[in-house]
């Protein structure tokens, strides 16, 4: 099939709603390249006069009612005009939807890491269970890449031209030469971005308004933004002990008890329930490896924070550790 057949066939299929998906993003891309707009255009100047004679034709004739079938016919007509309006007024999301359709997509599994080279030469490691999507080339003014799920680790070629920009989650961390820690994954309560080299910038919007707020990070800082409150968190940190997940370490550092049992009922496919939410609260720093077992991180655990765990099938329960009654020995 020759080029310009091949282009008023798609044409065609798409103004009859009939194009496949995979058929949608090459319609989609041909437009972008301008390739189907004298295509188009002709469409909408044949389907302008066809709805004159329509119309005109529903004038002469137009008596008590109007039969079903001519109501069929306007109303395919406007249906027709309202899809090439909307695909004219809307360059934006056409543009974002070529966009979203040319990322190439990433992502791992459970004990899954990956290390992955960036078309600028930049490098980044993906965690288990995670998700990155990044364009085949980046853009002349800007390098963004969207982590849908999951942490990575990213270290970053310095270019003043073009800023590395990483959207996570409603937030953005806007870097131009730099390594930084991005974790957000959807079972935990906050984005949380932690420098090791160079600085860092991460934005967020203000809920229902147009306004965003930056927060800069220098190396060992950290910041959690909370996906509820969306507030920032900002907080002094060892930053090797955030990136030490590259090292086949599963390491907490002052976080919230909440968040760990969140990260293990991810990892070991299980459900936590605490018998008082105060525990969720609790702060604590731990250190284990990929290889522990479930029961030996809940043991250390519940040592660690004066509590008591009982595991069942995929069902875990904790409580508090209750304090002895017994009087001490004379």
């Amino acid at each position: 099939m020759e080029e310009k057949q091949f282009l008023e066939v798609l044409v065609k299929r798409y103004m009859n709603n009939n194009l496949r998906r995979d058929e949608m993003e090459v319609f989609f891309h041909l437009l972008k390249q301008g390739k189907l707009d004298d295509i188009l255009n002709r469409y909408l100047e044949e389907e302008k006069y066809s709805g004159q004679q329509r119309l005109s034709k529903i004038r002469q004739n137009y008596t008590f009612g109007l039969p079903a079938k001519t109501f069929k016919v306007a109303a395919g007509l406007v249906m027709f005009m309202g899809v090439c309006i909307i695909t004219l007024l809307n360059r934006s999301k056409i543009s974002e939807f070529l966009y979203q359709a040319s990322l190439v997509s990433i992502q791992t599994g459970k004990n899954e890491k990956r290390k992955i080279v960036l078309p600028d030469g930049s490098f980044l490691w993906l965690n288990e269970s995670s998700n990155i999507k990044y364009p085949a080339d980046f853009e002349a003014h800007e390098r963004k890449v969207i982590l849908v799920e999951g942490e990575v680790y990213f270290d970053i070629k310095r270019d003043e031209k073009r800023p590395f920009l990483v959207s996570a989650a409603g937030t953005t961390t806007k870097v131009l030469g730099t390594a930084f820690n991005i974790r957000s994954y959807s079972h935990l309560q906050n984005v949380q971005v932690t420098v090791t080299r160079g600085k860092v910038a991460v934005e967020k919007a203000i809920c229902n308004d147009t306004r965003k707020v930056t927060n800069v990070l220098l190396p060992n800082e950290q910041v959690n933004v909370d996906l509820k409150t969306r507030e920032f968190k900002k907080v002094a940190v060892n930053s090797a002990n955030s990136v030490a997940w590259t090292a086949g370490k599963l390491l907490f550092d002052n976080e919230s008890l909440g968040d760990i049992l969140a990260v293990i009922e991810n990892k070991f496919d299980v459900q936590v329930t605490v018998a008082d939410e105060g525990i969720r609260e609790y702060r604590t720093s731990a250190e284990f490896v990929y290889s522990d077992s479930l029961d030996h991180i809940l043991e250390l655990l519940s040592m660690a924070n004066s509590l008591n765990y009982k595991l069942k099938n995929d069902q875990v329960l904790i409580s508090k550790k209750k304090k002895s009654t017994n009087p001490m020995p004379m």
